[in-house]
């Protein structure tokens, strides 16, 4: 029988799509795509992220999603809770905040369309109309006086999209967070424990146990903090990834 992985094999080969291609439009790395492909689960992060890939891949090639979810489930022997489980309400909530920003960056966009429209109409009925000769009393102060406001466009509020780093105690763990440069956290998770920080461009972290600490960045697996028990100082994770 065709497991979860052949099927998106077969159809991503059907589409005549690489792996590459993949990648790049759903933003999950070549690895992730590989491991789905191959039936390599254990390779993924929590089992709520396995499925969270699986429902963005079918989506993109025209899957039913709850389909090949439930395929997985049948592959590994699961299966699905009734009821949200803990980290299925991350997913959801991380979900949740991503459509709603993605949401806010259609506002923009429309606003910004429609802003610029009724501005360039503006200014091409201005030049159309013929101007008035100014009155005697009026031509000294033109004389001093800067025009620019006709060309000046209303200012639009931007909200940049913030960076989601979450840490997830696998072994009793210290950390210290700093936020943008600023210090945010300094405390111990004890095995499952885990806290989530946003940042406008980065964070920096000091880790007592780097292996027994993972990280996700926008519900992305970015690995461990570090290898064995050793201390980690100075692991930045910014939209790129993390680096030492």
């Amino acid at each position: 029988m065709e497991s979860v992985g052949q099927l998106l094999r077969r159809e991503r080969e059907a589409q005549e799509k690489s792996l590459e291609d993949v990648a790049k439009d759903t933003k999950m790395s070549t690895s992730t795509l590989e491991a789905l492909e191959d039936d390599r689960f254990s390779a993924l992060p929590a089992q709520v992220y396995i499925k969270g890939h699986l429902r963005t891949y079918a989506r993109y090639l025209g899957l039913n999603e709850d389909d090949v979810v439930g395929m997985y489930l049948r592959f590994t022997q699961q299966t699905e809770s009734d009821e949200l489980d803990e980290w299925d309400a991350v997913e959801l909530e991380l979900t949740e905040r991503k459509e709603t920003a993605n949401r806010r960056w259609v506002l923009i966009g429309v606003t910004s369309v429609i802003t610029i429209v009724v501005l360039v109409v503006g200014l091409w009925w201005i030049r159309q109309s013929p101007p008035e000769p100014p009155a005697p009393a009026e031509q000294e102060l033109e004389a001093v006086t800067d025009p620019v406001s006709e060309a000046a466009a209303p200012d639009t509020m931007i909200e940049w999209h913030k960076l989601e780093l979450m840490a997830v105690a696998r072994e009793r763990t210290w950390i210290r967070v700093a936020v943008d440069g600023t210090p945010v956290s300094d405390l111990t998770l004890e095995p499952g424990e885990r806290r989530l920080w946003e940042a406008n461009e980065r964070f920096l972290l000091d880790v007592g146990n780097g292996g027994g600490l993972e990280l996700y960045l926008d519900g992305e697996f970015l690995g461990t903090a570090g290898t064995g028990s050793r201390l980690v100082e100075g692991l930045e994770v910014t939209e790129e990834g993390m680096s030492r």
